[in-house]
C-alpha cells in the first residue's frame, strides 16, 4: 500500500483545463472549477495550471497528459524542506465530449492500485495518475517529494 502523505484526507477537488472544458457537468458542480473560474487566460500554460492547482489543492484534469507528466515533474523538483511541490493527481481524459461522457458514468469502479480501491478523494491524497482509456483505465503513483520520502523512511 502507497503511504499517505501527512496533510491527507483534505477536500479534494477538480481543476478542468481547457481541452476538456465541455466535461465539466461530468464532475461534481461543487467540487469543479475550470481555468477561466480561477481567472487564468486561455493561453495559460501548464506550468500556469500546475501552479494554480497546487496552491488551490486541486486534481487537473486534460486531455493532455504527457506534457502535464512533464511539468508536474518540473514544478515537484522546486520543493524545498519547508514547501513541498507534491501536486493532488492528474486525471486524463480522451478526446471528444460524447467519448468522456460515456466512459466517466463508471469509471468510480474501476478505481484501483496494487488490489485497492481508490476514492477520487485518496487519488488527490496520495497523488496518482488516471488516465482513463476506452479499454480501463491506467493509475500510477507520481513520485513523493524528497523530504517527504524521507519523512516516510523516519
Amino acid at each position: 500500500m502507497r503511504e499517505k502523505r501527512k496533510d491527507a484526507r483534505m477536500p479534494y477537488g477538480f481543476l478542468l483545463d481547457r481541452d476538456v472544458s465541455k466535461a465539466v457537468a461530468l464532475f461534481p458542480k461543487k467540487r469543479t472549477k475550470t481555468i477561466a473560474d480561477i481567472g487564468l487566460p486561455q493561453d495559460a500554460t501548464d506550468a500556469m495550471i500546475v501552479k494554480a492547482a497546487w496552491e488551490r489543492q486541486l486534481t487537473i484534469v486534460t486531455g493532455n497528459g504527457r506534457d502535464f507528466v512533464r511539468a508536474f515533474n518540473q514544478f515537484l523538483r522546486q520543493t524545498t524542506r519547508k514547501d513541498c511541490h507534491e501536486m493532488r493527481g492528474l486525471v486524463v481524459l480522451p478526446n471528444g465530449y460524447e467519448r468522456q461522457k460515456r466512459l466517466l458514468q463508471h469509471v468510480e469502479r474501476s478505481l484501483s492500485f496494487e488490489g485497492e480501491k481508490l476514492t477520487w478523494a485518496r487519488i488527490a491524497d496520495e497523488d496518482y495518475y488516471v488516465r482513463v482509456k476506452r479499454l480501463g483505465v491506467e493509475i500510477r503513483p507520481f513520485e513523493r517529494c524528497f523530504f517527504c520520502r524521507k519523512n516516510l523512511a523516519n
